[in-house]
């Protein structure tokens, strides 16, 4: 196993045992037979496009590990783990895993359930009495432990108290408590909404049916039987020492971003998204994983609920949210992980069950999930070819368009959810999607792909109309139009009293007119256009709130003093 306090050697060749030949002869006749994998090209392919990364100046550091079965074939760092200070990155660095702390959280709930302490299938009232939210649809089914670990409770996003935007550090007892005065969103198992608010619910059940703190039952039960010993749920003095501090970069309410080193407090939703972790241990998580939820021989779960786990929930697509686990798909193969974002960090997992590889990607900055994403494919699929002789599949490779041909392409767009600006930057057609810089590369006439901090290789194709005169574009699954800049109106005067930044310093909802219509940005990262239901009440978009509302508060003096996005409470900041 390599370790990022030992050099990298290239020559590394692990053995990766050929379970068919084992199974279809005698083991005295095969105890030798092993097959060879040198992973020795993709690690230099891999650490070429690091480099490539940490050049461009977007990642202070990174720290991966590749994993082949029961073997870590590279954990290493890169670049900083805190440029500020001047500390290298090490594969024992510690990062914030944000969301990948669902599948922690599932795996504590599973293990309940195999006990015979809890059962996914009964309302979650059953199993925490005290749980209220209004439900304000008629025979609606109850919530239950299923729904929440799939994302298809209907809860709201964030909770009122212990959100994302407050840095009190409230226990989860008090951030679930917090909901009892919210309205649920969509009937229970109607649809699927991400909520970082169903796994904390979830954290409080495994606390109360196991009879201890969450992070104490995940030191005990999960993180400490995996071997996890530079992970916990709670940052202890121990990890501190290797914390790598997050990056970023935060809007100034004036449509620019100043970059800061990220506040680091306890979220309140801890079983969500308050993981700290290395790429080795993570490692170690990807090679239970792979031997059916074993960890140094003895079992963390059984075979076929981990099994379970790993599939779709209550949804007939193969792909999806499983119990804990995003489903989805790459290069023919299912995969299995989830991805993680928070205050100033970026994580990406990913497994291929069927061939037990997997790719795990940590940073120490905020809103790079294309970069995270670019290096954990490129990861795959080179292991891919390495194991199982896949060569990667051909990527539609660049056209030159002249400079001026790209003008037509240029202007304003608008979304339902997102404003865009096109524009030619020395050659090359850029895109400012709600405040969010992308490169987009054409690969025909009028097909482009387009990279950023934002996304990876993303699909953006034009349409035109009979004049061949470009009319909008398809991108992020949302239909971009043309903004005829004579038929833009005034927003109404009453809604400018709400122009301002709402929140915390580092984690404003700044308000701002685009296009004659009002736009919200969160959490640094797009601004969402907003829709008016009556005079205060604005509607969200398709986006990280959809369904969800923005509530204005007038004070008796008539003036604006305050914002309530989805149930968060969030105070006018001067301007």
């Amino acid at each position: 196993m390599i370790h990022g306090k030992h050099p990298v050697r290239f020559g590394f060749l692990i053995l990766a045992i050929d379970m068919g030949l084992l199974a279809a002869d005698p083991p005295s006749e095969n105890a030798s037979r092993v097959r060879m994998v040198d992973y020795t090209p993709a690690i230099i392919l891999l650490e070429q496009v690091i480099q490539e990364e940490l050049k461009q100046g977007e990642l202070p550091g990174v720290a991966i590990a590749l994993v082949d079965d029961q073997q870590t074939v590279l954990a290493r760092g890169y670049g900083m783990a805190d440029k500020r200070r001047n500390v290298a990155a090490t594969s024992q660095s510690v990062y914030r895993a944000g969301s990948i702390s669902k599948l922690f959280t599932a795996i504590a709930a599973m293990q309940l359930v195999e006990q015979g302490k809890l059962d996914i299938d009964k309302p979650v009232t059953t199993f925490d009495p005290e749980f209220r939210i209004t439900v304000p649809f008629p025979d609606a089914e109850p919530i239950t432990l299923r729904h929440l670990m799939c994302h298809r409770s209907g809860l709201i996003r964030e909770s009122p108290v212990g959100s994302y935007f407050d840095p009190s550090e409230p226990s989860m007892t008090e951030t679930v408590a917090s909901i009892a005065s919210c309205v649920l969103v969509h009937p229970p198992n109607t649809c699927t909404k991400y909520s970082n608010v169903g796994p904390t619910v979830t954290g409080c059940v495994v606390e109360r049916a196991a009879g201890i703190p969450f992070a104490e039952y995940q030191q005990r039960y999960v993180l400490g039987p995996l071997g996890m010993e530079d992970s916990s749920f709670v940052l202890n003095a121990r990890l501190r020492e290797r914390y790598a501090p997050g990056n970023m970069w935060v809007a100034d309410g004036h449509g620019g971003f100043k970059e800061i080193e990220a506040p680091h407090f306890k979220l309140g939703t801890l079983s969500a998204g308050n993981l700290y972790t290395t790429a080795e241990d993570l490692a170690r998580f990807l090679s239970c994983l792979f031997a059916d939820g074993h960890a140094s021989g003895q079992p963390l779960l059984k075979p076929e609920t981990l099994q379970a786990m790993f599939a779709p929930q209550s949804v007939s697509e193969d792909t999806g949210y499983g119990l804990g686990f995003s489903i989805g798909t790459f290069s023919g193969h299912k995969t299995i992980g989830h991805s993680g974002a928070v205050y100033g960090h970026s994580a990406w997992l990913r497994a291929i069950p069927e061939h037990k590889i997997g790719v795990v990607v940590l940073t120490n900055e905020d809103l790079v999930s294309g970069i995270t994403e670019k290096i954990g494919q490129i990861g795959l699929e080179r292991m891919l070819e390495a194991k199982l002789g896949q060569i990667p599949q051909k990527k539609p490779q660049p056209i030159p368009i002249e400079p001026a041909a790209l003008d037509r392409f240029t202007g304003d767009y608008e979304s339902e959810s997102y404003w865009a600006h096109l524009e030619v930057d020395q050659g090359i057609l850029m895109a400012n999607i709600s405040g969010q810089r992308l490169t987009l590369e054409p690969i025909e006439a009028e097909a482009f792909l387009a990279d950023g901090r934002f996304c990876y290789r993303e699909s953006c194709t034009f349409q035109c109309n009979d004049s061949a005169e470009v009319t909008g574009f398809q991108l992020l699954s949302q239909k971009f139009t043309r903004v005829d800049p004579n038929k833009v109106v005034d927003v109404p005067e009453a809604w400018h009293q709400f122009l301002g930044s709402y929140g915390p310093e580092f984690i404003p909802l700044v308000v701002r007119i685009q296009h004659g219509h009002l736009y919200a940005m969160t959490e640094n990262m797009v601004d969402y256009r907003l829709t008016p239901l009556n005079r205060t009440v604005f509607k969200m978009p398709p986006g990280m709130y959809v369904d969800e509302q923005l509530v204005f508060q007038i004070g008796p003096d008539g003036k604006v003093h305050s914002a309530i996005l989805a149930n968060m409470t969030l105070p006018r900041r001067p301007n």
